[in-house]
């Protein structure tokens, strides 16, 4: 059943917002990232995050990287199976990169 993220896994997301971490590519089959968004500022990605709504065996994902305006942070939902999840066209990438 869905529903939003716990404390626990806001708390581990924002240790994640503090890890220099690549964007998500258009290989989800790799790291199984169905849905990110990115902001400038990590207070603006835990605000957001906060509103995600997660089916069980889906995990809150993020990182920050760097563009050559300065530094983004990103959150993405993180399914424990690709196939079981669904359409791998309908990944929804919001921001992300070109690969």
């Amino acid at each position: 059943m869905a529903g939003y993220p716990e404390v626990s896994q806001l708390h581990e997301l924002r240790r994640q917002l503090a890890q220099e971490r690549s964007l998500p590519g258009k290989r989800p089959e790799e790291d199984r990232i169905v849905y990110w968004h990115v902001f400038r500022r990590a207070e603006d990605a835990l605000a957001f995050a906060g509103n995600i709504l997660l089916e069980d065996d889906e995990a809150l994902v993020g990182g920050y990287t760097r563009d050559s305006i300065g530094p983004v942070w990103w959150v993405g939902v993180q399914v424990a199976d690709l196939a079981a999840w669904g359409n791998r066209g309908a990944v929804h990438k919001i921001g992300g990169r070109e690969s």
